[in-house]
């Protein structure tokens, strides 16, 4: 089963690693992994996506609030959670193809950034489900080159991951 697991750390050096060493010493492929800074300089959000079962998914659970730079792990399991992924996609696109192209980016609200002759760059957004269903659509045309953040994920509502909290 996929889980979705927030992890806030601090942000120093070799954290990632650490985290990430955690997994694979058990064993397990991370499905997707986005990291970046919260409103606090000082702690990074890190977004982990596995493939797991549940009573393994919490012996790691336990082991990630172990590791000293871990302030606080999230599973959004039990919850409804708004999860996003951004992919960048170029796709050869020259002459009537091109109107095509475009007509399948504008249906998923996507985002032509670069034109060239051949190609054109697409940037689209959403869950997992979206972003897969438009990378099949469009694998058609040939896919030249393409690039993926990973799923980000937040709670739905009030409820907040910080920190200080």
């Amino acid at each position: 089963m996929k889980h979705t697991i927030s992890v806030l750390v601090e942000n120093r050096f070799g954290v990632l690693a650490r985290v990430a060493g955690l997994f694979s010493s058990r064993g397990f492929n991370i499905d997707s992994l986005a990291v970046g800074r919260t409103d606090d300089e000082t702690v990074s959000r890190m977004t982990i996506v596995v493939d797991a079962d549940e009573p393994i998914l919490e012996q790691v659970k336990k082991q990630l609030n172990k590791l000293i730079d871990v302030v606080k792990v999230y599973d959004h399991e039990d919850e409804d959670f708004v999860d996003r992924e951004l992919v960048l996609v170029k796709v050869t696109a020259a002459g009537a193809q091109r109107s095509e192209v475009m007509q399948i980016a504008d249906i998923f609200r996507a985002k032509i950034v670069d034109v060239s002759p051949k190609t054109i760059t697409i940037e689209a957004t959403g869950n997992t489900d979206k972003v897969e269903g438009f990378i099949d659509l469009i694998s058609s045309y040939g896919i030249r080159e393409i690039v993926r953040t990973g799923s980000v994920a937040m709670s739905r509502g009030a409820t907040a991951l910080r920190a200080a909290e």
